[in-house]
């Protein structure tokens, strides 16, 4: 009987502790006004981040999945943006929390760049640099032909002589 008491004890002293670090975890995510006032600033990086805490503290907080599409498609990420918002509202069908002009201009931007598909959602970024891979790989190309042509041709005035 006294090892079912002390077994019972150390449940209790588990259950308490767990409670205690769920509640702390809880305590310790930003507040989604934080987090949009991040992306409002253009601090991405920060505002990504919190909202995963938020979002794994609270995975069926449908506000906390809109500021995450949010800051997905601010980040570019039109495709994970679109299913972010998609999860939102299977969680909240009334999005309440958002005003409903809000609601509908992101979801059409949302909607329009994911249609587009993966070239039209990349930013200029990307491709300018793609670009510039293409030319730096021809210029290195025609420079070995070159150096090709020119050994072949130095091999060819040696022989001839």
């Amino acid at each position: 009987m006294n090892q079912i008491a002390l077994t019972f004890a150390a449940l209790a002293r588990g259950l308490v502790l767990l409670l205690v670090l769920m509640a702390s975890a809880s305590a310790t995510t930003p507040p989604l006004s934080a987090i949009q006032a991040d992306l409002d600033a253009g601090r991405l990086v920060q505002a990504d981040r919190a909202i995963a805490q938020v979002l794994a503290a609270q995975p069926d907080s449908a506000p906390a999945h809109y500021l995450s599409a949010r800051v997905l498609a601010a980040e570019g990420k039109w495709p994970l943006a679109r299913a972010a918002l998609l999860r939102a509202e299977h969680l909240d069908p009334t999005m309440a929390f958002v005003p409903p002009n809000d609601l509908m201009a992101f979801a059409q931007t949302v909607e329009r760049h994911t249609e587009a598909g993966p070239l039209q959602s990349s930013s200029r970024g990307v491709l300018v640099l793609a670009a510039a891979f293409i030319l730096i790989f021809l210029y290195l190309m025609v420079s070995i032909v070159r150096a090709r042509a020119r050994e072949r041709q130095g091999r060819d005035n040696g022989s001839a002589s």
